[in-house]
C-alpha cells in the first residue's frame, strides 16, 4: 500500500465536511459557522471570514482574525477554564483529529501521547501507518 495524500483530504471530507453539510441540510441551516482561526496555521491562513457559493453565504468564520495573544487575554480577563490537555504537562496547542498527518506539531504531539496516553499513540500508529511510514522515510514531520 503506497502513500496516497488524497486519503488525508478524503478523511477530512468524510469526517468533518460531509457531516456538517448533512447537518446543515437536515436542520435547514444554509451555512456553517466555525471557530476556525488563521493563527492555527495550515490551510486556515488563507481563509476568509465569509465564504460564498453561488452568491450565497456558505461558511462564516467569525474567529478567523482572533490572534493567540487576544485569545489569551480573553481567557484571562474572563477567567475561562480551558481543557487540561492544553496545560502542563501535555501542552497541546490545538487538538483536531487524533494523530492527523496534517498536524504541524505531529512529532511533538505523538511524543506527548506516547508518554501520557500510550494507547492513543498506538491507535494513531495503526490508523495512519502508511502515511506515517512515508513521512518517516522522507523525514517529513516525523523522525525515524
Amino acid at each position: 500500500m503506497g502513500f496516497r495524500p488524497w486519503v488525508i483530504y478524503k478523511c477530512c471530507f468524510e469526517l468533518k465536511k460531509k457531516p456538517l453539510d448533512k447537518w446543515s441540510k437536515e436542520n435547514h441551516k444554509p451555512y456553517t459557522i466555525t471557530g476556525m482561526r488563521t493563527s492555527e496555521g495550515g490551510t486556515r491562513k488563507n481563509a476568509n471570514c465569509l465564504a460564498f457559493a453561488n452568491n450565497k453565504l456558505k461558511k462564516f468564520h467569525p474567529l478567523i482574525v482572533v490572534t493567540d495573544e487576544w485569545m489569551e487575554w480573553y481567557i484571562n480577563k474572563f477567567n475561562i477554564e480551558i481543557c487540561n490537555i492544553y496545560k502542563e504537562p501535555y501542552n497541546f496547542t490545538r487538538t483536531g483529529c487524533k494523530g492527523c498527518p496534517y498536524n504541524l506539531n505531529l512529532q511533538q504531539d505523538l511524543e506527548t501521547m506516547r508518554e501520557f496516553f500510550p494507547n492513543e499513540a498506538k491507535q494513531c500508529e495503526i490508523i495512519w501507518k502508511p502515511i506515517y511510514n512515508e513521512y518517516r522515510r522522507l523525514g517529513y514531520r516525523l523522525k525515524n
